[in-house]
């Protein structure tokens, strides 16, 4: 057993209430005791959600639970403030419903719970095993994101034309993530965002509020009507992980959805790759994530009608042009913003769309 049921009257919403008496709530089965009688908190990464990295001491762990794990849940008023409740609770059910026999790596969960607008999960802690994280302002070589790029090609072809009947609790489109960009489209939050020194000079259509939420009204109202498969819905670079010896792999399953590949694809080469090397390198290596999708049992997917859709779908980076720098940091904000921001102008998704 790798997790319990939920226990909705138990969830935290602060990390003040990670007491060793939940911990051993949470963690105890019906025949498997876990009595945990300390807490050490080594380290806070505040962001969208918030992770705690815990060491345990136990008094029994008939679950073999490790001493090193970390806690992941909606733990920051603020960040909630822009409507991410939704993203905390659909995490939880990823972890409880999806994640055993994933077609790629996971980290491996312990507890995972839901109520309304919250989801904890307590999870391995990567960092004992030697993880490797990725970093905004740190990119990898091509090769490695090519790898990558095969990783996501094998859970996309599994889970190909994967509809919303199979598992109600998974959204078509990235709700939370739409949720939360409403609000920051809003003319009144718009503006100071993208003005802000972290963002480049956006060309005018960028900078017309009205234009781009048309761009993306007519952006989700496409992908609402595509042959979907099971996305990561944020796959930006940030959330890739490897740990010695295995292949990469991606936290964060907070906007996990149905949508059509190109979402996950382009945003994460948009994010993966130096506004050269994407130039360079991207139709290669979309044509190398389309033959993986085939090697792994999806369709054969026209070149063509791909790069229209990769192109396409180069607008969810506009997102890292209004993300607060509540939720990521300043340097890792204008990294990301700054790449996505030359894919826009290269491709013009928005022209695409209301052509």
């Amino acid at each position: 057993m790798t997790q319990t049921d939920a226990r909705p009257d138990q969830l935290p919403y602060s990390v003040d209430e990670l007491t060793p008496e939940w911990f051993s709530a949470v963690l105890t089965t019906t025949d498997e005791e876990v009595r945990v009688t300390k807490v050490d908190v080594s380290r806070i990464i505040w962001g969208s959600a918030t992770k705690v990295f815990a060491s345990l001491e136990f008094a029994a762990n008939k679950r073999d639970i490790p001493a090193q794990v970390c806690v992941k849940g909606g733990f920051d008023e603020r960040s909630r403030a822009y409507g991410l409740g939704p993203a905390y609770e659909l995490e939880g059910h990823f972890y409880r419903d999806l994640a055993p026999g994933f077609a790629a790596e996971v980290p491996a969960s312990f507890y995972s719970a839901t109520e309304h607008d919250q989801g904890v999960i307590i999870m391995e802690d990567l960092t004992a095993h030697g993880a490797e994280f990725g970093q905004a302002t740190d990119l990898w070589p091509v090769d490695d994101i090519a790898t990558t790029l095969e990783v996501q090609a094998r859970w996309h072809a599994a889970l190909w034309g994967s509809s919303k009947g199979e598992r109600a609790w998974l959204p078509v489109g990235a709700k939370a993530a739409r949720d939360a960009f409403t609000v920051m489209l809003s003319p009144e939050v718009f503006h100071p965002l993208i003005e802000r020194p972290e963002v480049p000079d956006l060309s005018a259509g960028l900078r017309d509020d009205a234009r781009v939420r048309e761009g993306f009204a007519r952006l989700w109202e496409h992908d609402d009507a595509a042959v979907h498969t099971i996305n990561h819905g944020d796959a930006h670079f940030a959330q890739l992980y490897r740990v010695p010896g295995s292949a990469p792999a991606f936290l964060d399953w907070q906007t996990a959805c149905l949508a059509p590949w190109a979402h996950d694809v382009s945003y994460f080469l948009g994010s993966a790759l130096s506004i050269e090397d994407r130039r360079n390198r991207e139709r290669d290596l979309l044509r190398h994530y389309l033959d993986a999708v085939a090697g792994h049992g999806g369709p054969r997917l026209d070149d063509e009608n791909a790069w229209y859709e990769y192109r396409l779908h180069t607008l969810h980076g506009f997102a890292w042009m209004c993300v607060p720098t509540v939720m990521q940091p300043s340097e890792v904000v204008e990294a990301m913003a700054h790449r996505y921001g030359a894919a826009l102008e290269d491709h013009d998704p928005i022209g695409m769309l209301l052509a």
